[in-house]
């Protein structure tokens, strides 16, 4: 399922208090990088071994609050969620380096397994 866009900080809140993996790409519209990599992320979102992961999408001019309360000034920023906690950060918009830090179940640094469980 494509990335869905969180709409307020209190849906955020909620989102991330689940027991899912979920991994948000904070983006914005004139982010040229952000254009770049948002397709790599929806593929992934699409890609079936990562179905127990949910992924997001927060655009940082219409959700000021949501990158204030994470203190999120650069993007592309990807942020992973499981719990309530924050998993892991990966920064910039290097597609294989998205897909490691965040995805990758062979990798050590991966964030979240593809089964969901936190790395």
């Amino acid at each position: 399922m494509a990335p869905i866009a969180i709409t307020s900080l209190e849906e955020f809140r909620k989102i991330i208090g689940g027991p899912n993996p979920v991994v948000i790409d904070f983006w914005a519209t004139w982010c040229g990088p952000c254009r770049m990599i948002g397709p790599v992320f929806e593929k992934l979102s699409n890609t079936p071994e990562y179905a127990s992961v949910d992924f997001y999408t927060v655009d940082a001019d219409e959700q000021p609050d949501i990158m204030d309360e994470l203190q999120i000034s650069s993007m592309p920023t990807f942020v992973a969620f499981k719990n309530g906690n924050k998993i892991g950060t990966s920064l910039g918009a290097i597609p294989k380096t998205l897909l490691v830090r965040i995805v990758d179940p062979s990798r050590e640094q991966s964030l979240i397994s593809s089964t969901g469980a936190r790395r």
